[in-house]
């Protein structure tokens, strides 16, 4: 009880002292603070866990053969685009260059010492905009506060994806549209340039925040009537093409499309969601948004995981309120869209797409704590106003503290899972195949990563990121590994146990008569010894079998096809 109370009288000060001019001083951190700090704890994420995204390898195979002189392709010989992001591909490729094509290691920290400035450059804009909004120094605090205890967030600026980067167009976005004195067009055009060579897509995230800036629009707040809105993102979007045209003119050329090859397979399984399914994704992309990476897989404390999903709809929908200030209702507004369209269009809302969407729920958050914080200044009762700040303070401080104890433990989860699943599986299985495999060999898998780029071999993966094949084949309709296999009969086949008895069910013969199983990669008992939050992360990738084809003639092929279709 004297805890509690201890705690209650904390909060009661701290809640007096965020609304006081008295101590104006103490709640006004220099951004130089800002950024130091938000730089300060990716770093400390990254020499703690080492973690390494499976997807970084996608990129990092295309950027090393660029580096070498083979062309920014997967396959060598073959112009498929097979990442999404221009800027990471190109940043990689530098990177590989710049440490002597050797350690791809080295290249990964030094693409860190330009992502995680970028993550903290982020923060420090996200705190800049607000406090020129005039928003309570501790809502800005706590907008930054809930930005670096995001676990997912932290751990995608780290890993080798393009994520700080994606932050950072939108909160150079934000801070162009209501920070920016001086030729702010121009800021946001480069804003919106950023986001373009981070993610193609983003014109999705772009279109949604300038549309809802421009529907809630009040001129009163945003000292802009629609007309010259209008004549804002006219101006900044011509500088946005210009600064994107010449990556878009370039893929078109080099590619024969300037949509990736990555997008292009995703698509072609989006057609085919059904309502039930787009539902579905719609509640694990919102039960997700707040949490660490891959929180789904469990086991994590649900009642945190429904909350934050709650929490997470509540953002999404809030924009419906009236009398909230206009860029609390656009981002609110941006947040349901971005929920909708990672719902349907991706195969699944991974958490890597999530980041951006989360930061659009923090800034929400913290909208709705500076504007209650001001209206409790104007309430005449004593007593509503001290309820008002004391819920608002107690709410922030409970959250910031729940998301960085998700950090810590996140924290650990990733170390295991980079020394147990991809230093100690997934890569070592790419190095057995580079050692086993012929040259022309031809591998199918799911997890394309790791086993692809360490294995070098021409890959068959689901959904097809990295093989045309795959995609013709699913565009008609031919769909799951074992229709893959019998396709396109690779010489090696990379599954999980539960793959295995996938194929087993639609094609029963297979496996026994077409391929020989050679090697068993099983750590499941390892990781069953495991007593971490989010271990079905691990679980899912613990246990690998290889299987190679057995030696058949064209003709032979022919006829085991004939007799399974």
């Amino acid at each position: 009880m004297k805890t509690g109370r201890q705690a209650s009288r904390f909060v009661s000060m701290v809640s007096h002292e965020v609304v006081s001019d008295r101590y104006s001083k103490i709640w006004q951190p220099r951004p130089l603070w800002i950024f130091v700090l938000a730089c300060a704890v990716p770093l400390a994420f990254a020499v703690y866990t080492h973690h390494a995204w499976e997807d970084f390898y996608i990129t990092f195979r295309a950027s090393r053969n660029l580096a070498t002189g083979q062309g920014l392709v997967f396959n060598v010989g073959d112009r498929l685009q097979t990442f999404t992001s221009p800027m990471q591909a190109l940043l990689l490729a530098l990177s590989s260059l710049l440490t002597g094509n050797g350690s791809e290691w080295a290249a990964l920290w030094l693409y860190r010492t330009l992502s995680i400035p970028a993550f903290g450059l982020a923060a420090t804009l996200l705190f800049a905009t607000t406090v020129r909004l005039r928003y309570p120094t501790f809502a800005s605090l706590v907008l930054v506060g809930c930005l670096l205890t995001d676990a997912k967030s932290i751990d995608f600026t780290i890993n080798g994806m393009e994520t700080a980067f994606l932050l950072l167009g939108f909160a150079y976005a934000f801070w162009a549209m209501f920070g920016a004195r001086a030729r702010p067009w121009l800021h946001l055009g480069a804003a919106w340039a950023c986001l373009m060579w981070a993610r193609p897509d983003s014109f999705i995230y772009i279109g949604l925040f300038a549309g809802a800036v421009f529907l809630f629009n009040r001129p009163a707040r945003t000292g802009r009537d629609r007309n010259a809105w209008l004549q804002f993102f006219l101006r900044a979007a011509a500088v946005a093409a210009i600064l994107y045209l010449p990556w878009f003119l370039f893929a078109w050329a080099y590619y024969g499309s300037p949509v990736p090859q990555t997008i292009l397979a995703k698509g072609v399984l989006a057609g085919s969601k059904t309502f039930a399914e787009f539902k579905q994704h719609f509640h694990f992309a919102s039960d997700a948004l707040f949490m660490p990476t891959n929180v789904l897989w469990g086991p994590w404390p649900i009642h945190i995981v429904l909350l934050g999903g709650r929490a997470a709809i509540a953002c999404a929908v809030v924009w419906v309120m009236p009398r909230l200030w206009t860029e609390t209702k656009a981002v609110s507004f941006t947040l349901l869209g971005s929920l909708l369209y990672l719902s349907y269009f991706p195969p699944f809302p991974a958490a890597w797409y999530l980041c951006l969407p989360a930061l659009l729920g923090f800034i929400t958050l913290s909208g709705l704590l500076a504007q209650a914080l001001s209206v409790a200044r104007k309430i005449v009762s004593p007593a509503t106003a001290s309820f008002l700040r004391f819920s608002s303070v107690a709410v922030s401080l409970m959250t910031l503290l729940v998301g960085g104890w998700l950090t810590v433990q996140s924290a650990k989860q990733l170390k295991l899972q980079q020394a147990i699943i991809e230093n100690g599986t997934r890569r070592e299985i790419g190095v057995w195949l580079r050692d086993h495999a012929a040259p022309g060999d031809a591998v199918l898998l799911e997890p394309l990563g790791y086993i692809g780029y360490f294995s070098g071999l021409k890959t068959y993966d689901v959904p097809g990121l990295s093989s045309r094949e795959v995609v013709e084949l699913e565009r008609r309709g031919l769909r799951g590994l074992g229709t893959l296999a019998a396709e396109l009969h690779p010489e090696w086949l990379v599954l999980r146990p539960f793959e295995i008895e996938e194929i087993s069910q639609t094609y029963p013969h297979l496996l026994d008569d077409q391929y020989i199983r050679v090697r068993d990669f099983d750590v499941r008992d390892r990781v069953a010894r495991l007593r971490i939050y989010g271990r079905g992360y691990l679980e899912y990738d613990s246990a690998f079998i290889i299987f190679h084809r057995r030696p058949l003639s064209g003709t032979a092929w022919q006829h085991v096809r004939a007799a399974q279709h």
